[in-house]
């Protein structure tokens, strides 16, 4: 695969139509599940501050607050996606001598879209009572879409563990399991409400 035939090339993967995205998915070595994980989780932050947005028309202050900080976020785990796109095909293209580096930049990747997306089920938990009762659904939906890309991408960094150092691998297993729990905990929380 040549830099032409990586999608996005020349534009990032949020320039394609979502059909482009999907095709690209299906048919091609990239973009693949940390790039899907991080556009599934911009999208679920995206419920949030729509949800956030509307309650906020209200005119309550504590509300819009948590709406600029959602708002803040919006865009960061997306971003990840190309980023994602970027080192893999350096890693596939890469030579044996630049394996370790590649190695970590692809478990840092997806450990940062996991973080985000940490912060956003923060978000969301503090959003959830303020809400307007018929918006809170959007809200529940973007918890289940973020606990769920938490779990899918942090299969992408115990997938590339394998090439790290013994301290590396353990530094990223560590980010995982604490990353994992912080996940499970925050939705936990908001599906007892």
């Amino acid at each position: 695969m040549g830099e032409a035939d990586r999608p996005g090339a020349g534009q990032g993967l949020w320039q394609l139509s979502l059909a482009q995205f999907r095709h690209a998915v299906a048919e091609r070595a990239l973009p693949g599940c940390g790039a899907v994980t991080a556009v599934s989780a911009d999208l679920a932050v995206a419920l949030i501050v729509k949800a956030l947005r509307v309650s906020a028309a209200q005119g309550d202050a504590s509300c819009e607050a948590l709406l600029a900080e959602a708002r803040s976020l919006l865009g960061r785990p997306g971003a990840f996606a190309d980023d994602d796109v970027a080192v893999f095909f350096e890693y596939l293209h890469g030579n044996e001598g630049e394996t370790p580096a590649l190695s970590r930049q692809a478990c840092a990747v997806p450990l940062a879209t996991a973080h985000a997306c940490v912060e956003a089920l923060g978000i969301a938990e503090r959003a959830l009572p303020m809400v307007e009762p018929s918006l809170r659904c959007d809200v529940e939906a973007a918890v289940l879409l973020l606990s769920a890309c938490v779990d899918a991408v942090l299969l992408n960094v115990e997938a590339d563990m394998g090439e790290l150092d013994a301290q590396a691998r353990a530094d990223a297993q560590f980010a995982c399991e604490r990353l994992r729990q912080q996940s499970t905990q925050l939705r936990d929380r908001l599906s007892a409400r």
